[in-house]
């Protein structure tokens, strides 16, 4: 078969096409230092290194989520951190106030640095990241947490969500705590719940009124009660005397001390002491059978759960000896709850509250610490995937591109000789 000049031109033409297209590949792969410029390269292996950069974007949102966590945690620990140092000072502000050497003044100084405590454990309460989202505020990230109503207490406006992000394919990290768990579900001794606001109200009441009342009342002999109740229910409170001691219980209605005396007479065999009306009708005589020692302790009056700016239901107690001389001045026993002494109870629940919750804090930050080594572990394999795939073998590249190019040059110098070729060259 012949083949025509034109057909072989147009052979040749498209040969060169062909092989410059092969250097042209050859040069961008030098250029760009990349295997795979284009898919058509290694179509293969372009679908691997597809899948291979989509786990390295991946690895890399983890590892900002990472970051994001860290600084969150590290804020939460840093507020609880503070909130500790509070609970600290007031736990140091109940002992000092509850000294018999201070004075109103002196404890009127110390119960207005506790309502100072409560504006800053607030301000804690109510702490933002670095993008202005509330850490206790639950779901409601843009809603302020907690805020004072137009009695001064302060309510919760927040849910109990969790803020999470995601630092694996399978493992989500929580990054803040609800401020309804935080500041207002501390247990105490009673498994009874109470919010941090609170605790600081009742410590600052229980500090004022701290000279006015006493824990428990001693006397010898005798003594002399008169009740104050504004609080219709059950009392109680501990009665001891020379034979022993009877916790007594008892439904006061008003202030007529009737149900009183009726219900310490039923103990007299326990105690010792004998109840009876004074002649005005409202002060109850007590009287030891052996003259000894009395004591009175522990009252509780019906519906008081915490300590009170000024309370309303009490038992004034006057001391007497055995011939009837009064002892000291009148002594006034409040609830327990209104004891100094009760604050300090509830005082070290919160620290213990605090201490769990920055636990809880700082296994989250150790879980985060070793997830980011898992992810700079696989980060380092699927480079090195990537690397082996994506990145030229330059000195391979530069010798076929030498290759070629001689290759492209014989093959033009021969094409041009032999398109010079006609049919005088045979005749000769």
């Amino acid at each position: 078969m012949k083949v025509s000049t034109k057909l072989f031109n147009q052979q040749q033409l498209k040969q060169f096409n062909s092989l410059n297209e092969e250097i042209q590949k050859t040069q961008n792969k030098i250029s760009t230092g990349k295997n795979i410029v284009l898919a058509s390269d290694d179509p293969i292996g372009s679908v691997h290194l597809s899948g291979l950069n989509v786990i390295r974007d991946q690895i890399k949102q983890y590892n900002e989520n990472i970051e994001t966590s860290k600084e969150r945690l590290s804020l939460l620990d840093k507020n609880f951190q503070n909130l500790n140092t509070i609970m600290v000072r007031a736990q140091e502000l109940i002992i000092q106030a509850s000294s018999d050497v201070l004075g109103p003044t002196d404890r009127e100084s110390i119960a207005l640095e506790i309502d100072e405590m409560k504006h800053e454990i607030l301000s804690i309460a109510n702490a933002q990241d670095s993008t202005g989202s509330f850490l206790f505020s639950g779901y409601k990230t843009n809603t302020l947490p907690f805020e004072k109503d137009y009695n001064g207490l302060v309510q919760y406006n927040g849910d109990r969500g969790v803020s999470s992000l995601s630092i694996s394919e399978s493992n989500i990290m929580q990054t803040t705590l609800d401020g309804g768990s935080v500041f207002q579900n501390v247990i105490d001794n009673n498994q009874k719940s109470f919010s941090v606001f609170e605790l600081l109200e009742d410590v600052s009441a229980s500090i004022r009124t701290a000279a006015a009342g006493v824990n428990g009342v001693k006397s010898i002999a005798q003594a002399e009660l008169s009740i104050y109740n504004q609080n219709p229910g059950q009392w109680s409170f501990e009665l001891t005397g020379s034979l022993g001691t009877q916790n007594i219980e008892v439904e006061i209605v008003g202030d007529n001390p009737t149900e009183i005396v009726d219900k310490i007479n039923q103990y007299i065999n326990t105690t010792g002491i004998t109840a009876s009306l004074d002649s005005d009708g409202k002060t109850i005589l007590l009287s030891d059978s052996q003259n000894g020692p009395l004591e009175i302790k522990n009252l509780s009056v019906y519906g008081v759960e915490r300590a009170e700016k000024t309370p309303k239901s009490y038992i004034e107690v006057r001391t007497k000896d055995a011939i009837g001389n009064f002892l000291a001045n009148n002594q006034t026993l409040y609830d327990d709850n209104q004891r100094p002494a009760k604050q300090l109870d509830k005082i070290v629940n919160a620290q213990a509250h605090i201490s769990n919750n920055r636990g809880i804090v700082g296994a989250r930050v150790n879980s985060l610490e070793r997830q980011f080594e898992l992810l700079i572990e696989r980060q380092n394999a699927v480079e090195k995937d990537v690397s082996d795939l994506s990145d030229a073998d330059l000195s391979t590249l530069v010798t076929n591109l030498q290759s070629m190019m001689t290759s492209m040059q014989a093959s033009q110098q021969a094409f041009v000789k032999i398109s010079q070729l006609n049919l005088f060259d045979y005749i000769r």
